[in-house]
């Protein structure tokens, strides 16, 4: 049968690709009665059975939803939290509504740079007269209560808060990029990749900065205490050791011409 995940298993390891739509066990009915090929024709108690039974220390969990039945991704979101394994899920595209829920089961939850969240309350078709009704959305509104406790259990923003993002503008929910999903909390962390990139361009401005800044200059500054008199009697005394025979006290010009280093 087609299924909207796949399985592989590598030594203490296991990796869990969901890659369609997360179907209920009745669509899986109706989907081999009209031999339908759409979404996926497996429902979420084979991929909560296959990850019990999986006997590994890390369980990693791709992501690329646009999600389907909020009760099979609280199913898987519950099996794989009580897993003994660590589990990391990643957003590899979309994780949206019943995929956001399995997202957050991770102990790490990381978001590629192209990536998004998309997160809102139970939604649903029915028919019926007014009490049933009535009695849906009462239904509806516990199995939202259910889906926002495991948002609640990660995000760092306040229920208050979380509340209004399920419910979104015009009751439509809310799209989440990474780093408004890392900020309150949703995921952890950016793919790797992303942080590598981010940590080398940050490196790179670094050096680019250290060379292209232009060079300090030092101009030390020495202060100076002279005596006059003393450097005078010090400069005398080396002109008149050159001139010993200096008739100063007859010949003044002749004198001074000796001293300007000047001949008779």
């Amino acid at each position: 049968m087609k299924k909207y995940y796949s399985m592989e298993t590598n030594g203490r390891t296991a990796d869990v690709y969901i890659f369609g739509d997360i179907v209920d066990a009745f669509e899986t009915g109706l989907n081999q009665a009209w031999g339908y090929d759409g979404l996926g024709e497996v429902s979420g108690l084979s991929i909560a059975n296959e990850i019990k039974n999986l006997d590994v220390d890390t369980i990693n969990v791709h992501i690329n939803s646009c999600g389907g039945y909020t009760s099979e991704g609280l199913a898987i979101y519950n099996t794989l939290k009580s897993h003994p394994a660590k589990v990391v899920t990643y957003c590899d595209g979309f994780a949206c509504s019943a995929a956001s829920l399995v997202f957050m089961a991770g102990d790490e939850r990381i978001m590629g740079a192209a990536s998004a969240l998309m997160i809102h309350n139970a939604w649903s078709q029915t028919e019926g007269n007014a009490a049933q009704m009535r009695q849906q959305a009462d239904v509806l509104e516990k199995i939202s209560q259910a889906a926002g406790n495991a948002y609640a259990e990660k995000v760092s923003i306040s229920r208050e808060e979380l509340d209004a993002l399920l419910d979104g503008d015009n009751h439509a929910g809310t799209w989440l990029l990474h780093d408004d999903a890392v900020k309150m909390g949703f995921a952890t962390s950016v793919s790797s990749e992303q942080e590598s990139s981010i940590a080398n361009q940050s490196a790179m401005s670094m050096i680019l900065q250290k060379v292209t800044a232009k060079p300090q200059t030092y101009e030390p500054t020495v202060q100076v205490t002279l005596d006059p008199e003393k450097v005078a009697s010090i400069v005398v005394e080396k002109l008149m050791a050159k001139i010993p025979e200096s008739p100063k006290e007859n010949n003044p010009m002749k004198f001074l011409s000796a001293l300007m280093g000047g001949k008779d």
